[in-house]
């Protein structure tokens, strides 16, 4: 008989982990081809890699501006400053929303401007959408451009649908630039890496 209750109590830890394991993957994201992506959006440069804890105070601020709660594993959050030479030329952040066919991994890339950080470029590194084109198209992306964590990111009034049917998608890809935005704006790092 102690044989089977520990049988199934180990039965039930694994399943347990795996579950964990499953939701923690939600948001965490990493970046894929920090290489190309530095290329194709600074033209040059290196990154460094700077991890920041969240306090409770600062998660119910971002909470608050976001309108929704942070996922679950959503405690620490990364930054990649890019440099050039000494100057640092812009910052990166990665994060997987969920779309209608899955993770959605979004790569967003910022630069400090006279009304704050905006977005100079987005790019979608992973996802299993059937609309995949017209999501990664120019078309889509671009709309992204220039804005800060102040912007409407409402899908259908400033951000437009990257194709019929791909409405979750989309939102997800805008809620994911709009989420690390306001996470730059309340975490962000200065110009030498460090961390506000």
């Amino acid at each position: 008989m102690t044989g089977k209750p520990r049988s199934s109590l180990r039965l039930l830890s694994s399943l347990a982990l795996l579950l964990t394991a499953v939701v923690a993957d939600a948001a965490l994201c990493v970046w894929r081809q920090p290489d190309s992506d530095i290329a194709g959006i600074f033209g040059k440069g290196s990154y460094k890699t700077v991890f920041q804890d969240i306090t409770p105070a600062q998660r119910q601020r971002i909470e608050k501006r976001l309108g929704f709660a942070l996922d679950a594993d959503e405690t620490q959050f990364k930054f990649f400053p890019v440099f050039q030479g000494r100057r640092q030329v812009g910052t990166v952040m990665t994060h997987a929303g969920k779309g209608q066919f899955g993770a959605i991994e979004v790569v967003v890339a910022v630069v400090p401007t006279d009304s704050g950080v905006a977005v100079k470029e987005v790019r979608v590194q992973r996802d299993r959408e059937k609309a995949k084109a017209a999501l990664r198209g120019a078309r889509f992306l671009n709309q992204f451009k220039g804005m800060t964590a102040g912007s409407d990111f409402t899908l259908g009034r400033r951000v437009k649908t990257a194709a019929s049917g791909a409405e979750k998608a989309s939102q997800s890809i805008a809620s994911a630039v709009r989420k690390m935005l306001v996470v730059h704006d309340e975490l962000g790092i200065g110009v030498d890496g460090a961390v506000k």
